[in-house]
């Protein structure tokens, strides 16, 4: 009878780890493509909207990623001592800022 248990028991261990494995498979995420351009090849909307900020530091050097229908340029842009990252979309509009900070909860 003790020997039924512990194959039993293994038998449900080697279940339960099989299951888990399966489940953090279909659970990851793809990683989006992330291409190199410059503020020069961007669409004129994105220029126009670049023109806004004027009076920060932009980095001539960009990038962006697409997502489903559209594409989202990222931008550095330095203001003093602050630095962050400017999402704009093709047709110009500010998506975000993104300062690398994130929370840990």
């Amino acid at each position: 009878m003790k020997n039924l248990h512990i194959v039993l028991t293994v038998f449900a261990f080697m279940f339960f780890s099989v299951q888990n494995t399966y489940a953090q498979a279909k659970n990851s995420k793809v990683q989006e493509k992330v291409y190199k351009t410059t503020t020069a090849d961007v669409p004129q909307q994105v220029k126009e909207t670049l023109k806004k900020y004027s009076g920060y530091e932009i980095s001539k050097a960009a990038t962006f990623t697409k997502k489903r229908k559209t594409t989202v340029y990222r931008f550095k842009v330095k203001d003093g001592n602050w630095s962050y990252d400017l999402l704009i979309d093709e047709k110009g509009k500010v998506k975000g800022i993104d300062t690398g900070e994130h929370s840990s909860r």
